[in-house]
């Protein structure tokens, strides 16, 4: 009776329904409580949070005590930015990131860190993103002073990491550093002031030569990039880490203990030297390759596959591993497939392997990977079934030349994996725009499987 009332009443005023449920629906919002409006803003940059208080009198002050604060200098002005946080209530801060230029006052960037260290931060994203003055900015002693942070990020345009005092982070449990000036004294400085430290980022971090995790026995998670060719660290010790995601560039890391280690994910970037320095790469995957001898769970790059490839087709020997669950990211290219197939005979208890297929421009060209194998005939023996990276582009759309060389690279897997128990295959890129295709595959994949008791999934990706 009162819906039925009100849609009268709708009606007598020369309203539609449409208008009445949007009204409807109004109400239902305007009735939830604070802390779901409060919730449902902190998802939002601060600013837009902000002007919802012109809706009517009850969103005036929703957005002061949402959970989390987004404040990008580049949307606001430095009073918007103050009046911001005079404004703010909370008492607790679950999250925050400022986005900051640091070009002619540090003061108010201080003064704004202060303010949400002050509100016990737990989540914290500093970005100083000033490419002239940053340089010359430092932290305030209280940014590394604080016991509520339990994750933090920090990117700057390598300006120093030096704290002034003894770091005090006894909560911090994911710590990430980004393209910071970070000496050996700096980071024993900050590891010290985190006993519960569980998982380390540091990407393209200058200045670092030695990176000591022994006494950080929590610390189980290290992610190293070192695309940038003066980032470190140079020498790691890391006994207690689980998982290492560990990027090289021209300059290698010495991995002097991961004795704990069960799970990698290695690739070596920019090959701008190659082959000029061929034998320095083949030294440089190998050593990583060794060091990764007792994982469980491997990952791999197409740039670490070619260089691999390279050295079996020299005849180096490759390190015996106990991996079991293998995952490499890669086309289906020519320049590859010795190496897998060396790593396929070298894994004796491997259980599972995982592709990844993407289109890449990083595929290295044949031309400059054959002028450095003595055996010309064994190069065409072992791999003229697969195509080149120029053919591959080529193939594109050609549904008979794709089919034959994923079941060349199934069989070949079958063949090298004796203890293989389940392969995935992600088809990604042109590989899976054709529907009946990839019906064909899945049937091919099916008859392949069933002749060698070996569990084949074929899966389409969107990468």
């Amino acid at each position: 009776m009162a819906n039925r009332r009100g849609r009268r009443g709708c009606r007598k005023r020369g309203k539609n329904h449409s208008h009445c449920r949007i009204q409807h629906g109004a109400d239902f919002i305007n009735s939830m409580p604070d802390d779901i409006l409060q919730h449902i803003l902190s998802f939002i940059p601060t600013d837009l949070a902000m002007r919802t208080c012109v809706l009517s009198r009850r969103w005036r002050h929703v957005w002061c005590e949402t959970p989390s604060l987004y404040i990008h200098e580049f949307r606001l002005k430095d009073g918007a930015i103050n009046q911001t946080l005079t404004s703010y209530k909370a008492p607790n801060i679950t999250s925050c990131d400022l986005i900051m230029r640091a070009d002619y006052n540090a003061a108010k960037v201080n003064n704004w860190i202060e303010f949400v260290l002050s509100r016990n931060v737990q989540k914290l994203s500093v970005s100083i993103v000033d490419f002239t003055y940053s340089k010359t900015y430092s932290f305030p002693d209280i940014f590394y002073l604080s016991s509520s942070l339990k994750q933090l990020t920090v990117v700057v345009d390598f300006c120093d990491m030096i704290p002034g005092c003894i770091v005090s982070w006894k909560s911090l449990r994911n710590l990430s550093l980004l393209a910071c000036r970070l000496s050996d004294e700096s980071i024993d400085n900050i590891l010290s002031g985190c006993p519960i430290l569980e998982s380390l980022t540091l990407d393209n971090c200058t200045l670092l030569e030695r990176l000591d995790l022994s006494k950080s026995p929590s610390l189980r998670i290290l992610d190293i990039d070192r695309e940038c060719l003066t980032s470190g660290p140079v020498v790691i010790i890391a006994p207690h880490i689980h998982r290492l995601r560990l990027r090289y560039s021209v300059s290698p890391s010495t991995l002097v203990d991961v004795s704990s280690l069960t799970e990698a994910d290695l690739n070596i970037v920019c090959l701008s030297l190659f082959p000029s320095k061929a034998d320095f790469y083949q030294t440089m995957a190998l050593e990583m390759l060794a060091k990764s001898h007792n994982v469980e769970r491997l990952t791999l790059g197409e740039t670490l596959l070619q260089i691999l490839s390279l050295a079996e087709l020299r005849g180096v020997p490759f390190p015996t591993l106990k991996v079991q669950t293998l995952i490499v990211k890669t086309e289906f290219v020519r320049s590859i497939i010795p190496g897998i197939s060396r790593l396929l005979q070298n894994s004796p208890g491997l259980k599972k392997l995982t592709l990844h297929t993407m289109h890449s421009h990083d595929i290295m060209d044949m031309r400059r990977l054959k002028g450095l194998i003595p055996d010309q005939h064994c190069w065409r023996s072992t791999c003229e079934v697969f195509p080149t990276s120029k053919e591959i582009y080529n193939m594109l759309g050609c549904n008979d030349a794709t089919s034959k060389f994923l079941a060349s690279f199934i069989e070949l897997v079958v063949r090298n994996a004796k203890t293989l128990e389940r392969m995935v295959i992600w088809l990604g890129g042109s590989y899976f725009n054709d529907a009946q295709w990839f019906e064909e595959m899945l049937q091919m994949v099916e008859t392949i499987s069933h002749n060698n008791n070996v569990s084949i999934v074929l899966k389409r990706s969107n990468c």
